[in-house]
């Protein structure tokens, strides 16, 4: 199951602040609907936030082709000079690159989208994706569209991006704004359908359709279309320095849980057989030492301590060799005469004999 949160544009979210939420079946139906504290909400493993419009600002801007990283680090201060905010009080998540090479860029204050989350966290949930409502009304052909409540409204046009606006009798100059950016970029839209929000009433049409120089139709209401799905590339401003906040650890880069399950499993199954494998070569290590010292002890049974048994073994078949006349492999002589038959002669100039290891000097 799904649960879509659609959060307020307050500063801080109170642990009492009633929430407008969506549960949805794993087909995307509505299952249930309400309106209720974080703490009371239903539980859902899938998780994602709407943002309100008024949170979130749009930008489109020209950026270099370089990784994903170095367009995190370069947003704030592409963004800066417009926002005319510090760069580390915004977060800045680019979307994708339209035709004309100019890229989205959804921001967001850094402070609030961290308020937001710390408050939800402390009430149990994990969001594992957050979008502006905008997206939810993006992927037009030539149309915007507009949400009207009782005070306040946004603009959307085709890519999703939204302006938010008070709302008066005449056009919006934030509508008037977008429109001339629109007709700077060929890209003024055909129609712009308005929608409204809480019961809210429909403005003068006509007359908007004849401030603006194009046609105002009315649309449907807000609450129906805040029931359909996100759009695939809508900007999911839960990257970055957030990202580890979103409860990605079943989810992540779109991994479907029963693969994530799997994995899990095979880890699992590889960390036993690994063990058993360490343990089955120590107990042959131990075996091998234990028949190793038992041969040593029915060869020399007067040995009271074992410490390295092959280099006892060796030294205790070197005294043997010499107790009965035979020559040892450490002897001086039968190592000089190795040496004289590996060195032709006159290429010695020196002879060294240490610790049971003769050295030639050439």
């Amino acid at each position: 199951m799904k649960l879509r949160i659609f959060v307020p544009a307050s500063d801080n979210l109170a642990p009492d602040r009633a929430l407008a939420w969506l549960l949805f079946d794993a087909k995307g139906g509505v299952l249930r609907a309400g309106a209720t504290p974080a703490a009371e909400m239903p539980k859902a493993e899938d998780v994602e936030l709407v943002l309100p419009a008024s949170r979130v600002l749009f930008a489109r801007l020209k950026l270099p082709k370089v990784n994903a990283a170095t367009i995190r680090e370069l947003l704030p201060y592409a963004v800066e000079d417009r926002l005319l905010a510090e760069p580390h009080n915004i977060h800045a998540v680019a979307g994708g690159r339209s035709a004309q090479g100019e890229t989205i860029v959804a921001v967001v204050d850094r402070a609030w989208l961290s308020g937001l989350l710390q408050a939800l966290d402390r009430s149990g949930i994990s969001p594992r994706r957050a979008s502006c409502e905008s997206a939810l009304l993006a992927g037009g052909a030539g149309d915007w569209n507009v949400v009207l409540g009782p005070d306040h409204g946004f603009l959307v046009d085709d890519d999703g991006v939204a302006v938010a606006f008070d709302r008066g009798t005449d056009l919006p100059l934030a509508i008037r704004v977008a429109l001339d950016e629109a007709s700077a970029r060929n890209a003024r839209p055909a129609l712009v359908r308005v929608h409204t929000q809480d019961g809210a009433p429909l403005p003068d049409l006509a007359r908007w359709s004849e401030q603006a120089g194009l046609p105002f139709g009315a649309g449907s209401q807000w609450e129906k279309l805040a029931t359909i799905g996100f759009p695939r590339d809508a900007i999911d401003l839960l990257q970055g320095g957030f990202a580890t906040r979103a409860g990605r650890a079943l989810s992540f880069a779109g991994i479907p849980r029963a693969a994530v399950v799997l994995a899990a499993a095979i880890a699992v199954i590889h960390l036993g057989f690994t063990a058993w494998d360490t343990w089955r070569l120590s107990s042959e290590r131990e075996r091998l030492e234990a028949k190793r010292e038992t041969i040593f002890r029915a060869a020399f049974p007067e040995a009271k301590a074992i410490v390295d048994p092959d280099l006892q073994m060796a030294r205790n078949l070197g005294d043997l060799r010499r107790s009965r006349g035979l020559s040892s492999d450490d002897d001086f002589l039968v190592q000089a005469t190795r040496a004289a038959r590996e060195f032709p002669a006159g290429t010695a100039k020196a002879l060294t004999y240490a610790q049971g290891r003769v050295e030639v000097q050439r």
